[in-house]
């Protein structure tokens, strides 16, 4: 592991160089990972001695910066807050990896439920659900601006114009089709 530290404003000694390496490296065992390095940067402004931290690992990188009257207070607290963040990082990764891990299972158990072949017969020929409602006579646009209001892939309507009940659904490129009956030709 590598660790770099600039000291702007003040001069670094040995016990400062020594105090932040010491901390660096007890909490970059949080992080498992080869290409782990850090850049500690260390400075003066007025009366309030600044650290900041910049942890680089796996092409990311997480940063922490304190602030006190003491140069080791301001240490701590950057310190601090990094091992913060590197266990929360660590947990989410944890996290993900059990819901992927679930989510794999669970759908290893569905498929073999799910596409057999009698299953998806049936599922095809079986209604599911039936929903009533009453057609009012509106125009095209209004019906496609209510279809997107409501987030509905398919929308039935009364044409204003023609009398005729239509359907109007969004297809798998995102345009909207209409279907509109015939018209009865007279012979």
């Amino acid at each position: 592991m590598r660790i770099n530290i600039t000291a702007r404003h003040l001069k670094l000694t040995d016990a400062i160089a020594s105090y932040v390496k010491k901390k660096i490296t007890k909490i970059s065992k949080l992080h498992n990972s080869d290409e782990v390095w850090t850049h500690t940067i260390l400075s003066v402004e007025k009366n309030r001695q600044i650290t900041e931290i910049l942890f680089h690992a796996d092409k990311k990188i997480i940063r922490a910066k304190g602030q006190s009257a003491d140069l080791y207070a301001s240490i701590d607290m950057s310190v601090d807050k990094l091992e913060k963040q590197l266990k929360k990082q660590k947990e989410l990764l944890k996290v993900r990896r059990k819901l992927s891990f679930s989510k794999s299972c669970e759908l290893n158990r569905s498929v073999e439920d799910v596409f057999s072949y009698s299953a998806m017969e049936d599922s095809r020929t079986k209604i599911s659900e039936i929903k009533r409602f009453d057609l009012e006579p509106v125009s095209l646009e209004n019906a496609i601006v209510e279809m997107d209001n409501l987030s509905y892939n398919v929308y039935m309507f009364k044409d204003i114009a023609s009398d005729n009940v239509c359907v109007l659904y969004r297809n798998d490129s995102g345009s909207i089709v209409l279907l509109e009956p015939n018209e009865k030709q007279k012979i």
